[in-house]
């Protein structure tokens, strides 16, 4: 039996190495194929929507206005997703002193938790990710989509490029009705705009599978919790209401300073949404908690 089960083990991490492995070579391919896609459709929009539809039927000043938006969203598109690949999340081996050196002059080490895998300290909500190789700091994610994991650095740019990106597809597909609507529906057979549905069909499906991402990364940040905490935190959850205790998340400082923990101190919201390279408040070594006792008799 025991052997059985080394062997089933073995299995999986094989598997895991495996998979690790592919998703770093798909990384760079899945870059270039999301550029590609981006750039494709911003051509069909601004080549033919734009003066083969959109002019001739809402006229030159509102589709001045409505390009000049579309140009935005494409701006920000692109910055936060550049931002993504090229802004590290944070690896703990960049912001703390190795173990090893800490105790070597007889110090107290700063974090207790060691990762024996890449051999660095390991601070609070810091995971270690399998195709990195490398622990990361209040990790949420490894993303194929930008070659990188989403962690404390670049998690404020991966929000944002969702939203933009949610957005501009929403704005295409508003577009794109036009020739829809155009002689019942031939505006799609014209010349040149054979295209134009598949971009209509792309953008609605990317915007679908977005909106359900999006929503669900805003709960995650409004309860201040990663994908991978929201897991740990329902097991937790789970084990407490057995002991007779109501379980509650340390880090969740109330929706407005959750947010804040991300996309830092403003006066207005609405300076969330613009580009940025200021870093998230924290060290993401350490983070502000209500409370150590998180667990309350019932």
């Amino acid at each position: 039996m025991a052997s059985l089960l080394a062997c089933i083990f073995y299995c999986i991490g094989v598997l895991d190495a495996c998979f690790s492995v592919l998703l770093r070579v798909l990384g760079p391919v899945l870059i270039v194929a999301a550029n590609g896609l981006i750039g494709f459709v911003s051509y069909e929009y601004l080549a033919v929507l734009v003066p083969m539809f959109m002019e001739p039927q809402l006229g030159w000043f509102p589709t001045c206005a409505i390009v000049c938006f579309g140009l935005f969203l494409l701006t920000n598109i692109l910055f936060n997703y550049w931002a993504c690949i090229l802004t590290r999340p944070g690896y703990p081996g960049d912001h703390l002193e190795p173990f090893e050196e800490t105790l070597e002059v007889g110090r107290q080490p700063r974090i207790r938790r060691f990762c024996k895998k890449c051999r660095v300290p390991k601070p609070e909500r810091t995971h270690h990710c399998s195709v990195c190789n490398r622990c990361v700091m209040k990790m949420d994610h490894h993303c194929p989509w930008i070659n990188n994991c989403v962690g404390f650095y670049n998690y404020r740019y991966f929000l944002l490029f969702l939203l933009y990106l949610a957005a501009g597809c929403l704005l295409v597909a508003c577009s794109c009705l036009l020739p829809l609507y155009q002689r019942n529906g031939r505006g799609f057979r014209l010349p040149g705009t054979h295209m134009l549905l598949f971009v209509f069909v792309l953008c609605l499906s990317i915007l679908l599978a977005l909106s359900l991402f999006l929503f669900w990364h805003t709960y995650l940040v409004g309860s201040n919790q990663t994908t991978i905490e929201f897991y740990c935190n329902r097991f937790d959850a789970r084990e407490a209401a057995r002991e007779g205790h109501v379980w509650r998340n340390p880090y969740n400082l109330g929706c407005i300073a959750n947010y804040e923990q991300v996309f830092g101190m403003s006066r207005h919201w609405a300076s969330w949404l613009l580009p940025t390279m200021r870093a998230p408040p924290g060290d993401g070594v350490e983070f502000p908690s209500t409370s150590s006792d998180v667990m309350h008799q019932v």
